[in-house]
């Protein structure tokens, strides 16, 4: 905040003297400036390697207890932060996922304290750091996410983890990527597979329509489009400007409008900051000529390889 000095000026005698007859003047004592807290905007892994999407498997020997990523926007000195992470779940490595509700301010020193209101009942996250000097460089913090006990089978993902970071940069998505989805459906008794060559053309950060039709700017908006060769419904798409396609930390979600009608949805993880790859499982579809209703046809995706 910046002080603005009023510099008060009174007659005296035949001219106007500052602050009184005697000639002295008042000098204003600067309020420190509070930094600009755009430097923290952008993806930023927290904690790696890079976490990853995929069904629960058994754990490999000795791996890391949290990897979490990050992406943050920045208005002012205010921060808001969505992000992706894998942790271990007992005997398993689960995955969880946050949208943009976790904020903070940068304090005139630059640092900063982030933190989710109670939204997430089974989740906490907090975190503080110290804002970089420039865009893209790193930046040291401390962070604590903790679980609750979820219903359902898996009882015992119940744990608090804490530890201090070095943050790095990743650049925000913005390229084409390319992969091969299939399907094996058994046609008189015999296993027979389609497959599709995908193109896939993102662009992260921008403005899109959330579900309450109020206008959205952020770095975890996705926008883009899509281009299909093997399917005999569609050939191309493109996202539709609803806040369902983003960026959270390194997991990638979008989805498409089909040429007819039909909606295809992926997901998928960057696998390390040259985003040369995007770990994907499953491709959805719904509606249209091929995707029949709820519950969508699945496909088999296991991967998209950047090509530009």
């Amino acid at each position: 905040m910046r002080l603005r000095a009023w510099l008060h000026y009174v007659a005296c005698g035949a001219g106007l003297l500052l602050c009184g007859c005697g000639g002295k003047s008042v000098t204003a004592t600067p309020t420190p400036v509070t930094p600009d807290a755009s430097a923290l905007a952008g993806n930023w892994l927290i904690v790696g390697p890079m976490p990853a999407i995929s069904p629960s498997v058994s754990i490999p020997p000795q791996p890391p207890p949290m990897r979490l990523a990050l992406t943050v926007d920045a208005v002012g000195n205010n921060i808001v932060a969505a992000g992706f992470g894998t942790h271990l779940c007992g005997s398993f490595m689960g995955s969880f996922s946050f949208a943009p509700v976790v904020t903070g301010t940068v304090a005139q020193d630059g640092s900063f304290s982030l933190g989710a209101p109670p939204v997430f009942p089974d989740i906490t996250v907090a975190m503080t750091g110290k804002m970089p000097a420039t865009a893209g460089t790193p930046w040291a913090g401390s962070y604590t996410v903790g679980f609750t006990e979820l219903p359902g089978f898996q009882t015992d993902c119940v744990g608090t983890f804490s530890d201090t970071f070095t943050a790095i940069s990743f650049p925000l998505v913005n390229g084409v990527y390319a992969g091969t989805a299939s399907s094996t459906t058994s046609v008189n008794g015999a296993p027979t597979t389609t497959t599709m060559a995908l193109q896939v053309t993102l662009q992260q950060g921008g403005t899109a329509t959330d579900i309450r039709g109020r206008t959205v700017t952020s770095n975890t908006v996705l926008t883009g489009s899509i281009k299909v060769q093997g399917s005999p419904c569609f050939s191309s798409g493109t996202t539709n400007g609803s806040v369902s396609s983003s960026v959270l930390g390194n997991e990638v979600s979008a989805a498409f409008t089909m040429d007819d009608g039909s909606t295809l949805e992926l997901s998928g993880s960057l696998t390390d900051a040259s985003e040369s790859r995007i770990a994907t499982n499953l491709v959805l579809l719904t509606g249209g000529q091929c995707g029949g209703s709820r519950p969508p046809f699945a496909y088999r995706l296991p991967e998209l390889d950047r090509q530009s």
